[in-house]
């Protein structure tokens, strides 16, 4: 195609192009193929130094090649089709998955039903037979749900079939048996991979939990503990809540789920052990779990390093019920049981050298818990007797019969026993002496222990307070093992000093006050915090009654304390039992040591003999070691002496003779021939008995 070319010199009114001839100049797309210069015609405009050079121009149309768009073209459908291939490929492999992981979160959570694991953790283990047979009545009754179920599916897809066979103009053998089987199959597989998407979607959702806002990776907010369901929601759910309240952690990380809660290892960054502690109220709102329910134990040997312990169940729910010991099976020098650790562990000690102190407020089951596990196994042992001695209250009264003494009530009374008890214990320094014991009391059924029980402590009067404290600092090496308990332990009502006294202290439901007392300074700081628990409001609402924090031999870090609990029930039968079989009482070298005798008929009740009758049972003592039934004034004085040089060093004849008057012996009689001497005067074993 050639066109003449000409210049264009304008624009028409039509808005066209024209030369300088006002003709309408043709645009035509192509290629300009330019001859040589002066081949060509002559130019009309005389110019033949222009760019473009006189001559025809060639329109070449512009084609691409045919190979270029076959290629083209054919990569376009390789490009379609490999993606269409590999989006159902991959469709194909997510579904798989999907189904996969659905399939295997089914046959956990069917096993898991099956086996009832849901009402074993309701119900925190199984720990005794009842637990058992719930357990096992629950799995016949799942099993029969399944197997129902499955009947009921399979006659489901039976009747399908036979609805195809009758109404749907199908034979019973073409596939119309395999219809209602598979759409069942379809179904069940559709249900488990949209189950399979949901679990791996939300792999720590369950079902029906609620999903707060701020709970995303981006947030720094702390949430509820409750919606932790791995140990990697737990740690982070602890380090929000540590970074709001300004703690900083180097690691966190959950050491495992526990009946009671969550244990998890802390190291921290630039914060103290103490800051966790102060903070500790506000940590159990941010987990939104019980009052005192964040608990703390330091590591010694590293500040930085801590357990923190998240209680979201009463971690003594499933201990068993305690059984009463047999009388008189026990000895005080062996390990004995009285509750459980909060880490699953025996809370057990050995009774013989404790002095203990139990502090707690009403309602922390002071002395329905401690004090009566305590007299339960002391009033079981051979080698031990007990006191009870209450101020105020009616303390030990179920272990009445079965103490060395009847119920010791009202300040008077207890300033009476607390003073027999301390010439006790300086009597027994020499009694152990004597019987070449060693540095410490040994107790045998005929030389026993001594554990006096003083309940409400504080209310005692100052002069029984002092011989209190006066027996507590004797008595170590004696075989008298004072327990103390009150409300309190302030300054005023104990004292400093005591309380380091005590062997093994014991705090349930307390005063923020009495920690430093009784447990020493900065015991708060490392984890000792009774006074987060909370005592009972009554019979059916316990609280934390009961769980106690202990230091003492063994027994230093900050870990809870369950104690056993026994019915009033079951210790009225066995004090029955005990006094039926006999229990031992206070042997008769300490009460001759400590110028005591005249209590020997305390065993059976306590009778108070008139006058200052404790010469007539030592003079019976010195004839019956003697082995005589009747004795002379001179070498009576003389023994009486020997036995209690406090109390007779200086006794002379003629006062001898008129102690003895004045308690009712009378004077001296005709005992017949002894001594060398034909028929003296003196006094007869059976003249003495009499008044005992």
């Amino acid at each position: 195609m050639a066109v003449e070319y000409r210049a264009v010199n304008g624009w028409g009114p039509d808005g066209d192009q024209r030369d300088h001839e006002d003709h309408p100049v043709r645009i035509i797309s192509g290629e300009l193929v330019k001859e040589a210069a002066g081949t060509g015609p002559e130019d009309p405009f005389g110019d033949h130094d222009e760019d473009i050079a006189p001559g025809i121009i060639e329109v070449r149309p512009y084609h691409r090649p045919v190979l270029y768009r076959a290629g083209g073209a054919a990569m376009v459908i390789a490009s379609v089709t490999g993606r269409v291939m590999g989006l159902s490929a991959r469709g194909t492999w997510m579904a798989a998955g999907w189904f996969g992981h659905g399939t295997k979160s089914a046959c956990v959570l069917g096993y898991r039903y099956v086996r009832a694991h849901d009402l074993q953790e309701v119900l925190g283990g199984m720990a005794k037979a009842t637990d058992w047979n719930k357990v096992e009545i629950v799995r016949r009754k799942r099993w029969a749900t399944l197997g129902w179920s499955t009947g009921a599916a399979a006659a489901l897809n039976l009747a399908g079939w036979w609805a195809l066979v009758k109404f749907g103009g199908m034979t019973a053998l073409d596939w119309s048996w395999a219809i209602t089987p598979g759409f069942t199959a379809l179904a069940a597989g559709t249900l488990l991979t949209l189950y399979g998407r949901y679990r791996l979607n939300s792999p720590g959702i369950g079902p029906q939990q609620i999903i707060a806002d701020q709970d995303n990776p981006d947030s720094d907010e702390p949430f509820p503990l409750a919606m932790c369901q791995s140990p990697d929601q737990v740690e982070e759910c602890v380090s929000r809540a540590l970074a709001a309240e300004g703690i900083g952690t180097r690691a966190v990380r959950a050491l495992g789920f526990r009946a009671w809660g969550w244990e998890i290892d802390v190291v921290l960054k630039g914060s103290k052990v103490a800051k966790v502690n102060e903070k500790a109220d506000d940590l159990d709102a941010h987990f939104d779990i019980k009052q005192g329910g964040t608990l703390i134990d330091p590591d010694p040997q590293a500040s930085a390093h801590l357990v923190l312990r998240l209680i979201t169940a009463n971690p003594f729910e499933n201990m068993p019920k305690p059984t009463v010991h047999a009388p008189n099976s026990l000895d005080i020098s062996d390990v004995h049981n009285f509750g459980r650790c909060m880490d699953g562990s025996a809370l057990d000690l050995v009774l013989e050298g404790l002095r203990i102190l139990v502090i707690g407020v009403s309602g922390a089951a002071k002395t329905t818990g401690v004090l009566r596990d305590l007299a339960e196994v002391i009033t079981a042992c051979h080698n031990a007797i007990g006191l009870d001695l209450d101020p105020v209250k009616d303390g030990l009264r179920e272990f009445e019969g079965v103490m060395a003494a009847p119920p010791i009530r009202g300040n008077k009374a207890c300033e009476e026993w607390l003073g027999y008890l301390v010439k006790m214990a300086k009597g027994r320094n020499v009694v152990r002496n004597r019987l070449d014991m060693g540095d410490t009391w040994v107790a045998t059924r005929e030389h026993p222990a001594i554990f006096p029980f003083v309940d409400e402590f504080i209310y005692l009067s100052p002069k029984a307070k002092e011989l209190f404290i006066e027996l507590l600092r004797l008595a170590k090496q004696s075989g008298i093992y004072p327990v103390a308990a009150g409300q309190d332990a302030t300054s005023d009502s104990m004292g400093d000093a005591i309380a380091d006294s005590f062997t093994l202290s014991i705090m349930l439901a307390s005063r923020w006050d009495d920690i430093r007392i009784v447990f020493g300074q900065g015991a708060a700081a490392k984890g000792f915090r009774p006074d987060r628990l909370v005592p009972a409001q009554n019979k059916d609402i316990k609280n934390d009654a009961g769980q106690s924090y202990i230091k003492g031999p063994g027994l230093e870090r900050p870990l809870l304390y369950g104690w056993n609990e026994h019915s009033r029930d079951g210790i009225k039968q066995a004090v029955a039992d005990r006094i039926g079989a006999g229990r031992p009482w206070f042997d008769r070298d300490t009460l001759a040591a400590a110028g005591l005798l005249h209590l020997s008929d305390g065993r059976a009740e306590m009778k108070r003999i008139p006058g200052d009758r404790q010469i007539v049972f030592d003079a019976i003592e010195v004839m019956t070691q003697a082995g005589a039934t009747r004795i002379r004034p001179e070498p009576l004085a003389a023994e009486l002496a020997d036995l209690n040089p406090e109390l007779y060093s200086d006794l002379t004849v003629a006062e001898l003779r008129r102690l003895l008057k004045d308690v009712g012996v009378g004077a001296p009689v005709s005992i017949g021939d002894i001594d060398g001497l034909t028929n003296p005067r003196g006094y007869k074993i059976e003249a003495l008995t009499v008044l005992t």
